[in-house]
């Protein structure tokens, strides 16, 4: 039998899981990926190439545009000669800054004046 401290921990971690993933989504719904990228790579241009922008990866020592691809609907990448890769925004600043999942969420709404 579970004791109330118990559920009451149970109960406030799934609340805390469903505030991250809600913020999560907004994130991803308010952030155009463009933007993002375009802002974060400053010094690798990003040169259209379908629906994917190509540019410099930022993950590695990289000298030849275009192995890094971004998808500007869903904000997905790809280096292509690293293997970097992730699904979104939030990926994507994970990655580049070494963050924890909130820690980049909290970044993300910090940098781009978002309420969350």
């Amino acid at each position: 039998m579970m004791t109330n401290q118990r559920k009451a921990a149970r109960y406030s971690n799934t609340q805390a899981a469903r505030k991250q993933n809600l913020n999560a989504d907004y994130i991803k719904q308010t952030l155009a990926p463009r933007d993002l990228y375009r802002h974060e790579l400053p010094g690798a241009p990003l040169k259209k190439h379908g629906w994917n922008d190509g540019g410099l990866c930022p993950f590695h020592s990289d000298n030849k545009p275009g192995s890094f691809r971004v998808n500007l609907a869903t904000g997905a990448y790809k280096c292509f000669a690293c293997g970097a890769a992730g699904a979104d925004v939030i990926a994507f600043a994970m990655a580049l800054y070494g963050l924890q999942f909130v820690e980049a969420l909290a970044k993300l709404a910090d940098d781009w004046g978002l309420a969350w």
